[in-house]
């Protein structure tokens, strides 16, 4: 493979003209072009990236990081912001951190290679990133907010609608003892959907319960104490969770308890096509960091998450007491 420097010689051009005929960029004579990009084909040149961005000091790399590679619905997201970057030019390069001082490491080092942009969720709230981590990087967090002063963007939709569009349906399927599914990890999207919820049940004058882990011994426990005649789980993951661990033990869903998640990405759509849930904003979360990235574009406010019909929540003739 040769360099665009032995191209320029044999095309007898400037490197210069190289880069921009490769490039499809102006200021090059068609003839001159096809000569240029002939002879590429030929001697078999492929353009260096990295020696791109040195030369011209820009760079079409974004960094990711997220706390586990095993998150189903981390991978979905940033599979969807990937396709995204793409669209616009952009590469995204992925990396996992599970703990604050992980996380700080990574993206000042997604800083020192001078990478466009970092778009992240958090292993928790408000960590503090350094100054000069955004001084000429953006940063873009999901689910969780960072403590950070320039160049940053918390994007995440109305989660507390969402904890309370979730009761809304589901009282409005005939249930009222519905019980909460969550995580403990500290995360405003986990908080802010759990305080939704909450605020839905006070307004149908029910006493809100939340069930935080999830584990086979704690959910029986709920169910024998509560009675619920419903689930609402933080997510898609949650949800078939419970699902499995209720029809171990001789539950059937729904018939004795539905069972509503919320995500319907694309791998959960692929393992429980029948699901009830309420469909997380992917592409347009995706489509709003991107324009951010590229333009600084202020996002638009999401709309509500669509309801996903499935068969795993039933309507109640009249309420259970």
């Amino acid at each position: 493979m040769i360099s665009s420097l032995e191209l320029a010689r044999i095309c007898g051009v400037s490197q210069g003209t190289v880069d921009r005929a490769l490039h499809d960029r102006p200021g090059v004579n068609p003839d001159t072009k096809r000569r240029i990009l002939d002879a590429a084909a030929q001697h078999g040149y492929s353009p260096n990236p990295a020696a791109r961005e040195l030369m011209t000091g820009e760079t079409r790399m974004a960094g990711a990081i997220i706390p586990s590679v095993s998150g189903v619905f981390f991978m979905d997201l940033m599979n969807e912001v990937k396709a995204a970057l793409g669209r616009a030019g952009l590469r995204l390069l992925f990396t996992t951190a599970a703990d604050p001082g992980e996380f700080v490491d990574a993206l000042e080092e997604f800083a020192a290679r001078r990478m466009k942009a970092a778009i992240v969720v958090p292993p928790e709230d408000q960590i503090r990133i350094p100054g000069k981590v955004t001084r000429d990087m953006k940063l873009i967090s999901f689910l969780s907010p960072c403590a950070a002063a320039d160049n940053y963007l918390f994007l995440s939709p109305d989660e507390v609608r969402t904890g309370r569009d979730a009761v809304r349906y589901l009282a409005d399927c005939g249930h009222r003892r519905i019980l909460h599914l969550t995580y403990r990890r500290p995360a405003s999207a986990i908080a802010a959907r759990a305080r939704g919820y909450e605020q839905a049940m006070a307004r149908l004058g029910e006493t809100p319960r939340i069930l935080r882990p999830v584990d086979e011994a704690g959910l029986m426990k709920e169910l024998a104490a509560y009675r619920p005649t419903a689930l609402f789980c933080h997510n898609d993951w949650l949800a078939m969770v419970a699902i499995r661990i209720l029809q171990s033990k001789g539950v059937r869903v729904p018939q004795d308890v539905s069972v509503l998640g919320v995500d319907n990405s694309r791998t959960f759509r692929s393992i429980y096509p029948d699901l009830t849930t309420l469909e997380y904003p992917f592409r347009g979360v995706a489509e709003r960091t991107v324009a951010w990235i590229v333009s600084g574009a202020p996002p638009a406010p999401f709309p509500r998450f669509a309801r996903i019909a499935g068969t795993t929540v039933r309507k109640r003739a009249r309420r259970r007491t």
